[in-house]
């Protein structure tokens, strides 16, 4: 009985070294990549001549990110640059349990500095990070596996490793059974989706064409978030099932990622599933052959055998109350000690993705009036500097469509720090009748699905003296 105990958790929840090296591999390319598509906005995003100096930084946020200690461009290009220097030291695996923490630790400060271009991506990142910290993610394909005498463990099978596997499981899980939007009952609930038209990509354009195929997939999508975690951890023929039910989640990002701009998401998911590959690509020999090496483990003594169990009820309590706090929290406000807390460890995200669908379809402009009264969009018109270059690429860009919405409802007064930082770089590249006098930011509503005429809201109208501000930050 304990023998057929211990065979379905090794098929559940063990994980072979070399996933784990792949895993490493991957999460280090994808921090490098991530440093590489934000380095562009560093001033605009993480700065205080920025669109969100520190002072808009929200609580607990502020207390989680080192980039709060400085406002300047010099230390947040300083905080890039270990950033992925410690990434590369992953990659190859040099001292990789101090460059796994590293990475962790400046990646929570990175998320934590602009809470307001994040995305699922960026927490289910921070999670897999966070748990790599308790796995030998070096003990294969790296530096470190090279200078040790000692191979290590080939299959590892910890409480880590089953929060590793369950976290992912998790995240479909519980974005699944979070879908109560009544239009995931009725069948619109894609439509909605695929109307925000300013991040959809040419194959949901093309789904749009056939509504009954898309009233058809809306339940489709819910069933197989919710029922598709839960074949992973079949304890009878682990493996056959994970053989089918791995490229279906293959495939269902790679759906999502053609019809939806969802930036590296499905890299990051797809990432996920690497531990599942051990039942698949290395499977763990069956009983009565004799094991290598590689898979003996010395025993230590009765202290250190004591010190690990204690060491592993602890890790395994930290990951039933971390999954179940992401599952209970959905709805709910946490207490300021609490999120702190959570934040602390990165652990501020409910897997929610879609539950509630979006009516509408917005756009902002911002319009401002010259000195000779001519009108200009203070984004897109006379791109003549390399500020004003980047400040349409970022609005242009996947970080910036939530940006406005969400940093405008958390604080009243950042439209106006956000239209004086445009007005400032107008005027900064124009002669002085070109210069502004009066801006104002409107927001564009329309209904999805719905015919009429889109609805045009002033969110800020204000004037502006015909002396150019001394920085970015200035009031009007």
């Amino acid at each position: 009985m304990l023998r057929c105990f211990n065979r379905i958790l090794r098929d559940l929840f063990s994980i072979d070294a070399r996933c784990l090296a792949m895993l490493r591999i991957a999460l280090a390319l994808l921090l490098l990549t991530d440093l590489l598509l934000r380095s562009p906005f560093i001033v605009e995003c993480y700065t205080d001549e920025g669109l969100l100096p520190r002072d808009f930084v929200p609580v607990p946020a502020c207390y989680m990110s080192l980039q709060m200690l400085d406002g300047s461009v010099a230390f947040q290009l300083t905080h890039f640059l270990i950033a992925g220097l410690s990434s590369l030291l992953l990659l190859v695996g040099y001292h990789t349990r101090m460059a796994t923490i590293v990475c962790w630790i400046l990646t929570i400060s990175l998320h934590a500095r602009n809470e307001f271009v994040l995305d699922a991506g960026d927490d289910l990142l921070r999670s897999l990070l966070f748990w790599s910290l308790f796995l030998p993610i070096g003990a294969r394909y790296s530096l470190d596996a090279r200078r040790s005498r000692n191979a290590g463990r080939l299959i590892v099978l910890s409480p880590a490793t089953a929060a590793l596997l369950l976290q992912f499981a998790a995240v479909y899980f519980t974005a699944g059974w979070f879908k109560t939007d009544p239009a995931w009952r009725d069948g619109t609930a894609i439509k909605y989706a695929l109307g925000q038209t300013q991040w959809i990509l040419p194959a949901g354009q093309f789904l749009r064409q056939y509504p009954a195929v898309l009233q058809l997939l809306t339940p489709a999508v819910v069933w197989f978030e919710i029922i598709a975690p839960l074949f992973l951890f079949i304890p009878y023929r682990t493996r056959i099932f994970r053989l089918v039910t791995v490229p279906a989640f293959w495939a269902f990002q790679a759906g999502l990622a053609m019809t939806i701009w969802l930036h590296i998401f499905p890299l990051i998911a797809a990432t996920a599933t690497i531990p599942f590959l051990s039942s698949l690509i290395w499977p763990i020999p069956p009983d009565g052959v004799p094991e290598t090496s590689e898979r003996r483990t010395v025993r230590g003594t009765p202290s250190r055998q004591h010190g690990s169990v204690v060491r592993n009820a602890l890790l395994t309590t930290l990951a039933t109350a971390m999954i179940w706090f992401q599952a209970a929290s959905f709805g709910k406000s946490l207490l300021p000690t609490q999120e702190r807390c959570m934040s602390l460890l990165g652990w501020n995200v409910i897997w929610s993705m879609y539950s509630n669908l979006p009516r509408e379809k917005f756009q902002f402009v911002t319009e401002a009036t010259l000195q000779d009264n001519s009108t200009v969009d203070l984004v897109n018109s006379e791109v003549t500097t390399i500020q004003r270059l980047r400040l349409q690429q970022f609005h242009q860009s996947y970080r910036s469509r939530y940006f406005l919405q969400t940093a405008s409802a958390a604080f009243p007064d950042l439209p106006t720090h956000y239209l004086t930082c445009l007005v400032f770089h107008w005027n900064q590249c124009h002669a002085p009748q070109r210069w502004v006098v009066r801006a104002k930011i409107a927001v564009t509503t329309e209904k999805i699905g719905e015919a009429g005429a889109a609805e045009s809201t002033i969110l800020l109208d204000t004037g502006f003296s015909p002396v150019p501000a001394e920085r970015p930050g200035a009031q009007p």
